[in-house]
């Protein structure tokens, strides 16, 4: 029997907590603060998507793959500066390179 009252007395002192006024000092809310859990994770949501943003804008940007006539890939890291150049279009087929003319005398090695 005294287990079960002392159950009762302590399930019945967190519920008389919660409608006690704040003490005189404490300070309200500001009027913008976020009064909920789900207002403050969403506050939360958006600062970390602002400072995400951020970093993105700060990755250097490279302008799309170029293949030259000899075969190198070259990958050019664009300036924000200054405006994008005009999207080029499709290149032209170079002619094959013809080899050198092999001589037809033999070699000593």
């Amino acid at each position: 029997m005294v287990p079960l009252f002392l159950a009762g007395a302590l399930w019945a002192v967190p519920a008389g907590a919660a409608d006690t006024p704040p003490p005189p000092g404490a300070t309200p809310p500001a009027p913008g603060a976020p009064s909920t859990p789900g207002e403050q994770a969403r506050q939360g949501v958006e600062l970390l998507m602002k400072a995400l943003e951020g970093w993105v804008r700060q990755v250097p940007m490279f302008a799309p793959p170029e293949v030259t006539p000899e075969g190198d890939i070259v990958i050019r890291r664009l300036d924000r500066s200054r405006p994008a150049p005009p999207n080029p279009g499709p290149a032209e087929p170079t002619p094959p390179r013809s080899d050198p003319p092999v001589p037809n005398a033999p070699t000593d090695l």
